[in-house]
Parts: structure tokens; C-alpha cells; sequence
């Protein structure tokens, strides 16, 4: 009865994420229905815009990928699906396995074949997938062997090389694009590879294979519509990460009761979630989604134990969330934390019997003692406290890395094993992956934002310190994001929020009205699903409150073209104007910011703004303002913004 009563659970969690996929569109001739069939040694995997065919006799082999919109096609001469470098440096490629059985078709819409190389005793389970509606085939690869065999590189995407091939992004996990096709392996820490002949994707391995634990990897081909690479990127990235695009409008306790010098206790967080319960919750019918609290909760001394200002755990914390319509949330650090306080762990855990496994940046979760512990307390909060949000900060390679070293791919594969067994304790949690993530789509099979990189906060450009403050965050994104990934959704950023407290750089920024209602503004017009308030309520006034109510209730009614955000204009670092647009379903948003002292002057083409499939021309209406009065119309219009101005705009199709 209860394996029945979460499989049917489990079915409803996957049409609800079905239906919010389709949040963002593609604006384009519809993918449609697949279509996969087999037939005299071919494979053909096809539906209205893609069509991918292989060889399949004694040998299984790439043939073509093509977009059928614009006829482009990649043709493959004796391509090897796979590639496989041993440790003494010889290469195996899938030309060399022979096909064991003839191909099945699996559902309808999956050809699956298994590959055998006797000489190396390895097995590969392959697969080819392509769902209705998807602009991409995904080829799924497991590899074991009998006896283990040491691999130090797999090779997924093997192109002819070509000037028209670009890899979109410097960090790792970034994908091939050419004209209007993509490749990719679908791994954080994949790396493209160039000689005179070819280009691939490969991933560097430490491991050896085995029966026992087998390596599952993933490659995809896809197109997008002729000049919507970023949002039919965007839609394949929705259709295949971990949860589809959602908002989560929290409460943070860092900055405000947590900080470097103290503990967190129970009186305290409960009082946070009554405020917050009654002034926005309650009073403004805003709808929160969690309540976090960060570092602080534990006693350095146990290892992710309670401080002695938790005598019932997180229980009356996890009931009070509740009464509120909101999830519990919890900070923990998989590499231990921070300063004095992560000294204090480490000292602990060298202290146990066996020692708790660490590398160099801090505690390692390769490790089975760490790793045991690790997993049993968050795997305890989600049973004990029905915890929904893990606030996962350090893993791996730390602060604003390209990708890591191989080094520690042990180590964040260990993180993202942990994670797929925390989803199947609770499929819906939301996790925010923070200092150790770099801007690769692929974090987002396992959670639901990254961090932005640099410090926590900072200053940046000139005015009022609030101003910097906007100037610094936005400026990093810019920098760490937007460059290094021009295609990873900004949706799924977390950038350090709305801060209003007294600890650190926030007990530093002005508290007036203005420059509080320009922060929430350009926070929220970011477009990014990790809304986090780092605010202490006693802080806010009646105008802040309100203001949080306007900004926090229009990003919820424009949450589809909130989905499809991405960057509008220059560097602010720079003092260049800038911004974030979306639109979804024919209607748009459009923030524009001056981070400067001096007016100036935006030109707004609609179509480049917006990233419209064609030119066309739209209504801007004022979102600040209550009456939402008509502040521009037409295909193209200069925008003139004084100085340090947040302009937050809806569009409508003229």
C-alpha cells in the first residue's frame, strides 16, 4: 500500500511538472510528436524539427542529425558513438563493441541496444530517446565491466570539425553549437576537446569501471529555431532539469539572527516566522515559501547536532512553517562552513572513531564516514522535520571556479549521489547549490539555482552604499554569469537577495525608502526563482512592507515571462545601463537600471529586448507605479533614466 501510495505520488509530481515546463515556449514550428522506428539496419529517431539516424547491424553507428526547419545537416562517417581512453592511453571506441541483440524499441519512443567488447570484458547499455514536444535526442550510456577497468576519459559528442562550431560558454559543462544545432554532455564537469580532425565533449574519469558500480552518462543533440538560440536552449534546459523553473520566496536568517559571532535559538526563529507570518503572510496576502535558517542552528562541537537552543530540534520551527503555508528550510555546508566555526568541526571530526574524511578545502564526502553522517542528518530533517529547502553552501573546487579539477570529481559526484537520494526521500525540495558551482546547465539536473560567485556582498560604482551594493551583486552576475554562460538560465541564480539587516555590510546601507524600494525592484526584476529576504522585520517600515507586497506579488503574476529573464544592455561595472527581460506567451517584462550619477539614455528595440521571434511592437507600462499607467509604445523608443533610477515595466502587444 505504500509503495502504491508514493508511486502515485511520484505520477502526479511528474504532470505537475509536465504542465509547468511549459512555461517556457518554443518560438518556433512546434517539435510535435516523436516518432521512432527501426527498419532494414537503420535507426530513425524524428518528429516535426530534428531527425537523427544510425547504422544498426553487427556495429551501431551515427549516420546523420538534422534540423529539418532549415535543412542544415551533420553527416557522420564511421563516427563512434562512444570513446573510451584506458589508463595505459589506448583507445576504445564503440567500433570496436559488437551489438549483443537486435535494437528494442522501448514505450514507443526509446531504441535500446546492449554493446559488448569481450577483449576489455566492458558492457554498455545504450539508449536513444526522443519525447514528444522535445527539440533534442538524449543518448543514455552505462558502462560496466567484469573486472574493473581503469578509464581516464569518455568521450559522448565526436564532431568533424568545423569553423561553425562554437562552444557557447568558458566554463566547464558548456555546450557545442552549431548554427542552429546544439550538442552536449550532460555533466557539470564535461570539457570540450579540439584537434585538426574533431571536436568533442569528453569527461576526464578517476575511477575504474565495474559491475558494481557502473557509470551513467548522457549526451544530447537538439536544435532550436533560427535566431532563438538562448530560449530554445532554455526550453530544452527546462525540459530536462531536475524540477521545472519555480519561485521560492523565503525568509533568511544570515545577516539578520545568524552571523559569525553567535547561535541561533528557538524563541528567535519562531519569533521571525511570526512576524513575517503576520505583516506580509497574513496582512498583505503575499505567499512565502520558506522560512531558512542558516549557519548557526548546530553546535560546532557535534557535527550538525543542535545547539542547546534547540531542546526540540526543528520540531516547533517545522510546525509554525506549516500554520504559515510554508516549507522549513536549513543551511548546511558539506565541506564543514566557515572560519572559526568550521575549525571547531574539523577539530570534531578528527576527534571520531573512524576520522571524518576531509580534503583540502574542508570535510570531503568521497569519504564513507563523513558521508554517512552528512546523509543521515539531512536524510533526518527531510523524515523528522518535513524540511523542504537545503541550503547546500561548499562543495569541491569553492568560489568562483571554471569547473574543478579531477581532483575533486569524486567528491561532487559523492554531492550529487547525495542529491538524487534526498529527491527520493522528497521529490519536491528545493535546493540552492551554492559556493563550489560554476555556471553549467548540468548543476541544475540536481538542483534548483547556483551561486553567482564573488563575495557575499560588496560595493561597486558610486552613490549611496545601497546603490553599490546593487551595482556589486548585478556586476558579479554580469562578470561570472552572463560572460562565462551566455546560455545558463538566469532564472536560477542566486544572487545574494534583498538585504535589510544589521550584521556585516548591511548594517552599513542606507535605510530610506528610495534606495530600499530600488533594491527590491531590481531584485525582483532579475527574474531569478531564489527570491531571498536577508531582512530583519523590525527594520521594515509600513512603506517597505508594502513595497516587498507590490514587487513580491508582480513577480508571482509575471512568473511564465519571469522564466524566460535574461540580460538587457551593458556592464555595471562599467556605470552602462542594464537590466533583465522575459516574455512568455506574447507578453513581456523589461527592468532597466542606471547605476550611475548622471541621466542617461536607453534605446529599447523590442524585438532584441524581448529576444522576439520577429520584430513587432508592444505597450510598457509603469509596474511600480499602483495604476500602471502607459509609458511607451511602439518597435523601438529611448528610455532616459535619472540617476541611480530602477524603471520595472510589463508589455503587452500593441
Amino acid at each position: 500500500m505504500a509503495k502504491l501510495k508514493g508511486i502515485i505520488i511520484l505520477s502526479a509530481l511528474l504532470c505537475f511538472a509536465i504542465n509547468l515546463r511549459a512555461q517556457v515556449s518554443y518560438s518556433g514550428l512546434q517539435p510535435g510528436k516523436a516518432s521512432v522506428t527501426q527498419a532494414n539496419g537503420q535507426v530513425t529517431l524524428q518528429n516535426n524539427v530534428l531527425s537523427l539516424k544510425l547504422a544498426a547491424g553487427s556495429k551501431l553507428s551515427l549516420t546523420s542529425f538534422r534540423d529539418k526547419v532549415t535543412g542544415l545537416q551533420q553527416a557522420f562517417v564511421n563516427t563512434p558513438l562512444f570513446e573510451l581512453t584506458l589508463a595505459d592511453g589506448r583507445t576504445v571506441t564503440s567500433n570496436e563493441f559488437s551489438v549483443g541483440t537486435k535494437p528494442q524499441l522501448v514505450d514507443g519512443n526509446k531504441i535500446v541496444a546492449m554493446l559488448t567488447n569481450t577483449a576489455q570484458g566492458i558492457t554498455v547499455k545504450w539508449s536513444a530517446s526522443l519525447v514528444d514536444d522535445d527539440n533534442f535526442v538524449k543518448q543514455t550510456f552505462t558502462f560496466s565491466a567484469k573486472d574493473s577497468v581503469k578509464v581516464t576519459n569518455v568521450v559522448l559528442v565526436n564532431l568533424p570539425s568545423s569553423a561553425a562550431i562554437k562552444q557557447v560558454g568558458t566554463v566547464d559543462g558548456s555546450p557545442l553549437v552549431k548554427n542552429t544545432m546544439f550538442f552536449a554532455l550532460e555533466h557539470p564537469m564535461s570539457q570540450v576537446s579540439r584537434n585538426g580532425k574533431t571536436v568533442s565533449i569528453l569527461l576526464p574519469r578517476q575511477g575504474a569501471l565495474t559491475d558494481a558500480e557502473p557509470l551513467t552518462l548522457s549526451a544530447v543533440y537538439g536544435v532550436t529555431p533560427k535566431g532563438q538560440l538562448r530560449r530554445g536552449f532554455l526550453y530544452y534546459t527546462e525540459r530536462t532539469r531536475a524540477l521545472p523553473f519555480r519561485q521560492m520566496l523565503h525568509y533568511n536568517s544570515w545577516f539578520d539572527l545568524s552571523w559569525v559571532d553567535r547561535k541561533l535559538d528557538e524563541a528567535s526563529c519562531l519569533a521571525r516566522i511570526k512576524t513575517f507570518t503576520d505583516s506580509l503572510i497574513n496582512k498583505r496576502h503575499v505567499k512565502m515559501d520558506a522560512f531558512l535558517f542558516d549557519d548557526g542552528w548546530d553546535d560546532n562541537k557535534s557535527l550538525w547536532q543542535f545547539n542547546n537552543g534547540f531542546p526540540n530540534g526543528f520540531t516547533k520551527l517545522a510546525e509554525a512553517t506549516k500554520a504559515s503555508g510554508a516549507a522549513l528550510g536549513v543551511w548546511v555546508s558539506p565541506w564543514g562552513g566557515y572560519d572559526e566555526p568550521k575549525l571547531q568541526r574539523l577539530a570534531y571530526g578528527r576527534q571520531q572513531t573512524p576520522p571524518f574524511e576531509t580534503n583540502e578545502n574542508g570535510f570531503s564526502l568521497t569519504g564513507p564516514a563523513y558521508n554517512k553522517r552528512f546523509r543521515a542528518v539531512t536524510t533526518s530533517f527531510i523524515k523528522d522535520y518535513n524540511v523542504g529547502m537545503f541550503k547546500f553552501d561548499g562543495v569541491g573546487a569553492g568560489n568562483g571556479a571554471n569547473g574543478a579539477s579531477i581532483t575533486y570529481q569524486k567528491d561532487i559526484e559523492a554531492f550529487l549521489k547525495l542529491i538524487n537520494g534526498l529527491r527520493e526521500e522528497s521529490p519536491n525540495l528545493y535546493l540552492s547549490l551554492t559556493v563550489g558551482t560554476w555556471p553549467s546547465v548540468y548543476w541544475l539536473k540536481y538542483g534548483d539555482a547556483i551561486w553567482r560567485a564573488g563575495d557575499d556582498t560588496g560595493l561597486a560604482g558610486n552613490g549611496a552604499k545601497r546603490q553599490q551594493w546593487i551595482t556589486y551583486k548585478d556586476g558579479q552576475a554580469y562578470q561570472n554569469i552572463v560572460k562565462r554562460a551566455p546560455l545558463f538560465p538566469l532564472n536560477s541564480i542566486m544572487y545574494h537577495g534583498v538585504c535589510i539587516a544589521a550584521n556585516g555590510l548591511p548594517g552599513k546601507l542606507e535605510t530610506d525608502d528610495k534606495n530600499i524600494a530600488d533594491e527590491i525592484w531590481a531584485f525582483f526584476g532579475s527574474g531569478t526563482g531564489l527570491q531571498e529576504l536577508y531582512a530583519d522585520p523590525n527594520k521594515l517600515n509600513t512603506a517597505n512592507w508594502d513595497c516587498l507586497q507590490s514587487a513580491a506579488n508582480w513577480s508571482r503574476a509575471n512568473k511564465a515571462a519571469l522564466a524566460d529573464a535574461h540580460w538587457v544592455g551593458g556592464n555595471p561595472l562599467k556605470g552602462q545601463v542594464y537590466g533583465y527581460a522575459g516574455w512568455a506567451n506574447g507578453t513581456g517584462v523589461l527592468t532597466l537600471r542606471n547605476p550611475t550619477a548622471k541621466t542617461q539614455v536607453f534605446t529599447v528595440n523590442v524585438k532584441d529586448v524581448l529576444d522576439l521571434p520577429a520584430a513587432a511592437a508592444y505597450r510598457f507600462y509603469n509596474a511600480r507605479n499602483a495604476k500602471h499607467p502607459q509609458c511607451y509604445v511602439g518597435r523601438s523608443f529611448k528610455v532616459s533614466l535619472a540617476p541611480y533610477e530602477v524603471k520595472v515595466m510589463d508589455a503587452k502587444p500593441f
